[in-house]
């Protein structure tokens, strides 16, 4: 069974990101410091893959992306971790999560691919919208915020997250999951795969080799930052609290 897990590559979330104070380039991020990681949700998605590759389930990883030059050493990362292949697709420009899910759609159908395993979202942009448009574009049955799953006998059973709880479901491969970070642990790439992956090659395929369009973003005007917060009040009794929540108008 071949997987495919797309990957995407976003400045490091441990890291605090500020406007810029730059006259030129007014209220836009300072990312030239901050370095780009494999997106942690896309971490676990790509753990569960290579977990599904030892048990003897997967025959091939591959992971796939769509950005630019730069991100090729995460890609490294990515095989150095246990993928077999990484691909990906040239784009110098921020596109669509629906052009992303196009792209992916025609690679499964190139690859024959019986599986895909992505992260729920970006945490660069929160959108949980790839993973259930690629389904949509191959007519697959998803699973979305997946914090376990089982395959047996060509049927994938997982517990995905829910309000107030969890839910579980079957689906028929082949299928589209979306990982929450509850899945797994991701592993650290040794020394060894790491000097390993640096022979490896990275394919690179254009969106118009899979027929596809690349279409920009949404438009950003401006970035805000959210105002600050305002002192804190320490109460000592439960009557001091009263007080404060009539005075405001909260409780009468």
């Amino acid at each position: 069974m071949k997987l495919i897990v797309p990957i995407k590559m976003v400045p490091n979330p441990n890291l605090p990101v500020r406007l810029s104070r730059d006259s030129s380039k007014p209220q836009q991020p300072e990312l030239d410091d901050i370095p780009l990681v494999i997106n942690p949700f896309d971490e676990n998605a790509l753990e569960e893959a290579i977990l599904l590759k030892e048990a003897g389930i997967a025959s091939n990883v591959t992971v796939i992306s769509v950005g630019p030059q730069s991100w090729d050493a995460e890609m490294r990362t990515a095989l150095a971790l246990g993928a077999d292949r990484a691909v990906r697709i040239p784009c110098d420009f921020q596109v669509s999560p629906l052009t992303i899910a196009k792209c992916i759609k025609e690679f499964c159908i190139l690859e024959s691919a019986q599986l895909v395993i992505c992260g729920r979202q970006g945490v660069d942009a929160d959108r949980c919208s790839v993973g259930p448009m690629v389904a949509a574009l191959l007519g697959w049955g998803q699973g979305t915020f997946v914090s376990n799953m089982i395959i047996e006998n060509g049927v994938v059973t997982v517990t995905r997250e829910v309000d107030g709880g969890t839910q579980e479901l079957t689906l028929p491969l082949p299928a589209v999951i979306t990982c929450d970070l509850s899945l797994n642990t991701p592993r650290y790439a040794s020394l060894p795969n790491i000097m390993l992956a640096k022979r490896k090659p990275l394919q690179q395929l254009s969106a118009q080799e899979l027929g596809v369009e690349l279409e920009p973003d949404l438009e950003i005007i401006k970035y805000l930052e959210p105002p600050p917060r305002p002192p804190v009040v320490r109460l000592d009794t439960v009557a001091d609290l009263a007080d404060v929540l009539s005075e405001k108008g909260f409780i009468q």
